[in-house]
């Protein structure tokens, strides 16, 4: 890395040193928004303290004296135009900046211009706004290139994080964009449409309507489009064929089309490969993520418009069909019994399929009252079938063994909608609003089970099963929620709210053995059930907040009432009545000590219910050496949460600093109760031989946990690159029960990592980043759960055009593993590279070859650590392949619409 960064060093400063006597000159063409010349201009270009000014000529050109190389200010003034600005750097060669549309203003102020200088990165209020021309990217780099290369901005794993926290939400000029999918959002807008990024924590939509703020944000990346690409299509397809190391066919196909007209955005895509990539992610056929071998078929739809002049609308649908092919290799080392070890080998192959559509429909009738609307719908099934073989053994000893297949059909239904009716009155401050809410959501299955389980303990014996089960569950919730909001003072605001909520369940499992001769046909009343369960909830409250310029505090407290009842009528009849009353209080604090700095503190509390398969207490034999069974008897967990978050961000160093910190405490935390037999036992009159294992669901008090997480980037001038430093360190104290003794497991997870960003020029491009973790667990119960695990990793990419037309892309990923169990201790290189050349008109085709996995050697290794075992799975993964794939990128853009001129009125 060091011999890397000199050369680069090196180079630039070489570069530099021949050009420091060269002069070179700055040219364009000015245009309206009708794509006429633009005359009499203002284009002033600025540096450090000098200026240089020119004026364009009829045809709208313009051009500068000679200037020394460096990174210039851009501005343009001209009467009603709006006034533009840019980063323009002279690097050995004159530099035409092509075609700059203006846009007419919508509103002159006293005829007075006001010109502002275009920063790298700028804070607005609670906003963090990032100029995309300040950051070079190459000319295939999609949104989420562009935003690696930002200060504060984080992508690993396809998981997109900002000043620390994870970003859930993506909005372009201010619309939603793919829904809940902020990845897919990023890989499907092309970097060079892109003329902002601002990043904010967004409120509800509630508390968007009333200001009332109660702390809890959802972290939003909105993309401000460039003015000359709102109007047009634009996106790209590609194709690819190619071969693995067993000589089998290989393929991917994909598109991403956006067609964009003012308020009317339209993005199709779709891809179908075998390569392993799922959720519209493409790299151009670089796959070889997730878990086994995949081959997927899927395509979706987003679209956004203005429905008249009072309606905004934003839905997307998307369809998925896959074919998946895992095998998987467990190893779990118990400590409860010394010695003991379980080992599984399952292989399953299955198709899945699944539809998901979602709609926002926001109507605001006036200044005073809207009403928005936002339905969901997912319907997915799944076709699985799975072979297991599984073994206990204790020492060289063989304690039991099973073999079992399973066949599982299963389909998932889901609906939901909310009507959000919204009402200022005159007064400033008082507003009312109601929240209608319904969801619904259905789980259908049919699951047919055989096992052959031989118990080598004692005397010994064997018991084999056929088993066909049927299963539904189903589950409701209907609410209403008012809300009402006043102000008090000049500065004060109250808010009272209260909310009604209706959730019933049912859940119906059928299970029926093998009759020879007459198939499934006994009914078997062990493994069957029939739990209906329903709670009705009272929540009502009331707040107090006050806002000042740099302060903002709330307080408030709320009184729920829950009323659980539940009924069982299989295999045992039993009726249960269980009544809930928690005082909830919430609290939040916003103090900007500056506009560039801000603290934010927060205290919520909450309770979570049980699920029915928690309160279901029907033994389910899926896996016959560890059983499960539920318990009626649990009750509601009550949680209290304390977030601290800082941000600091100097716009002229280009540095931004971040750090936070989040402890939960839980009562009534819902545990695991685990009994493994160290001999044939009976418990409740089940048997269950020697090794074999129950778990149950219980509630035990103790839990805690602690995270943390900093965050500091940084510019390095001398290589022109950005760099970003974060430490994450979590903590949790989390109550077991083994065998009747209850105890705290703790766990330490700690990471660092460092990442480096180019920032040269849109031919080089490069990024380096290295991570190292380790996790520390202990168990006062069983001293042998005490371990700890290191992992490191190494990533270097690098994509390099060459003569303008040639383009080579390579990246490098070294991990190192320690602290598995023997024979997961591997590290292992992972190197994929490309060349290709750029073809067509305007370079808009791309034939490049690519390899995967060059090296043979990408794996997948899993490492899990429970109450009472070590566990290490390794899965098979696609490994090396190549593919020849063919890029067309389409680009065509109109001028944007001038606004109608009013008529005069007539006389």
């Amino acid at each position: 890395m060091k011999l890397f960064l000199a050369i680069v060093f090196l180079g630039g400063f070489i570069a530099s040193f021949n050009v420091a006597a060269q002069t070179y000159s700055i040219s364009g063409t000015l245009m309206d928004e009708s794509n006429y010349p633009l005359k009499s201009a203002e284009v002033t270009l600025t540096h450090n303290k000098d200026s240089i000014k020119t004026i364009s000529g009829k045809d709208g050109r313009f051009a500068t004296k000679p200037m020394l190389p460096g990174v210039y200010f851009l501005s343009v003034s001209a009467h009603g135009y709006e006034a533009y600005s840019d980063t323009v750097r002279i690097s050995g060669r004159n530099v035409n900046l092509g075609a700059i549309v203006m846009q007419h203003m919508t509103h002159m102020l006293d005829e007075v211009k006001i010109v502002e200088k275009v920063l790298a990165m700028v804070q607005k209020e609670d906003t963090l706004e990032f100029n995309s021309g300040a950051y070079k990217v190459n000319p295939d780099a999609d949104a989420a290139d562009l935003l690696r290369k930002m200060p504060t901005i984080d992508i690993a794993d396809k998981k997109i994080t900002a000043q620390g926290e994870a970003v859930t939400k993506i909005m372009v000029d201010g619309k939603p964009f793919f829904g809940s999918d902020p990845y897919t959002a990023l890989k499907n807008l092309p970097a060079d449409v892109i003329d902002k990024i601002q990043v904010y924590n967004e409120k509800t939509d509630q508390e968007q309507f009333t200001g009332f703020s109660e702390g809890a944000t959802t972290k939003t990346v909105n993309i401000i489009t460039k003015s000359n690409k709102k109007q047009g299509v634009f996106g790209k397809i590609y194709g690819g064929a190619g071969l693995d190391n067993s000589n089998d066919g290989m393929y991917g196909l994909g598109w991403s089309l956006n067609q964009f007209a003012g308020d009317r955005r339209i993005t199709v895509t779709g891809q179908s490969n075998n390569v392993n990539i799922q959720n519209f992610t493409d790299d151009n056929g670089s796959g070889g993520g997730g878990v086994g071998l995949n081959k997927t078929n899927a395509g979706g739809i987003n679209y956004s418009d203005k429905w008249g002049k009072k309606t905004d609308v934003n839905g997307s649908y998307f369809f998925s069909d896959g074919h998946n092919s895992v095998n998987r290799h467990t190893v779990k080392t118990y400590t409860i019994n010394s010695g003991q070890v379980y080992t599984e080998d399952n292989s399953s192959s299955g198709h899945s399929s699944g539809h998901r559509f979602n709609l926002r429909i926001n109507t605001n009738f006036d200044s005073m009252n809207s009403v928005l609307f936002t339905p969901q719908l997912s319907l997915s099934r799944n076709n699985t079938t799975a072979a297991t073989n599984g073994n206990t053994l204790q020492g060289y000893d063989s304690l039991n063994q099973t073999i079992n297949g399973t066949h599982n059909v299963t389909t998932n239904y889901t609906f939901s909608g909310n009507i959000l009716l919204r009402h200022k009155f005159h007064k400033k401050g008082r507003t009312f609003s109601l929240s209608l809410n319904g969801n619904n959501n259905s789980n259908d299955g049919a699951n047919l089970h055989t096992a052959e389980n031989t118990y080598y303990t004692g005397a010994g014996r064997s018991d084999t099963f056929n088993q066909k089960t049927l299963q539904s569950q189903a589950s409701w919730t209907l609410s209403g929620n008012a809300t009402y909001t006043e102000p008090v003072g000049k500065k004060g605001v109250v808010k009272l709210e209260y909310n009604l909520s209706w959730q019933p369940s049912q859940s119906t499992r059928n299970t029926y053995d093998f009759v020879p001769d007459s198939g499934y046909a006994h009914y078997d009343s062990l493994f069957s059930n029939d739990f209906n369960s329903a709670s009705m909830t009272h929540k009502a409250g009331a707040s107090y907040q006050l806002h000042t310029t740099k302060l903002e505090w709330s307080l408030g407290t709320n009184y729920q009432l829950t009323q659980l009842r539940s009924t069982q009528e299989q295999p045992l009849n039993f009726h249960l009545s269980q009544d809930f009353q928690n005082v909830l209080p919430v609290a939040s604090l916003n103090y900007k000590i500056t506009k560039s700095k801000n603290l934010r503190l927060s205290y919520t509390t909450s309770t979570k219910a049980p699920s029915v398969n928690q309160l279901q207490n029907v033994v389910n034999n899926t896996d016959p050496l560890h059983l499960y069974i539920g318990n009626p008897s649990l009750k509601q967990t009550y949680r209290h949460n304390v977030t601290l978050r800082y941000n600091a961000t100097a716009q002229t160093a280009k540095t931004s600093f971040s750090a936070s910190i989040n402890a939960s405490i839980a009562q009534h935390y819902v545990a695991s109760s685990t009994f493994i037999a160290d001999r044939d036992t009976s418990i409740s009159g089940d048997s269950l031989a020697k090794g074999s294992q129950l778990t149950t669901p219980v509630n035990i008090e103790g839990y805690r946990s602690v995270n943390g997480n900093v965050n500091y980037s940084m510019p390095l001038a001398f290589i022109k690159c950005h760099a970003n430093f974060a430490f994450n360190s979590s903590y949790s104290h989390v109550p077991v029960l083994i065998n009747g003794q209850s105890g705290f497991q703790t766990s330490t997870n700690s990471g660092l990592t460092f990442s480096l960003n180019s920032n040269i020029s849109e031919a080089v491009d490069f990024s380096f980043s290295t991570n190292a973790n380790m996790v520390s667990n202990a168990n006062p119960i069983y001293p042998a759960l005490n371990t700890t695990y290191y992992s490191e990793g190494i990533r270097a990419t690098i994509n390099v055009i060459f003569l303008k037309s040639i383009v080579f892309n390579t990246n490098i990923s070294y991990t190192a593993n320690s602290g598995l169990s023997a024979g997961y201790n591997k590290n292992y290189t992972l190197w994929n590279m490309s060349i290709g050349k750029k073809i067509l008109k305007k370079h808009k085709g791309d034939i490049r070859l690519s390899a995967f996995d060059i090296l043979n050697q990408n794996n997948n290794i899993q490492h899990t650590i429970s109450d009472i075992y070590i566990q290490d799975t390794r899965s098979n993964i696609l490994q090396r392949y190549f593919l020849l794939v063919f890029t067309c990128k389409l680009s065509e853009f109109k001028p944007t619409p001038k606004p109608a001129e009013k008529p005069e009125p007539k006389l």
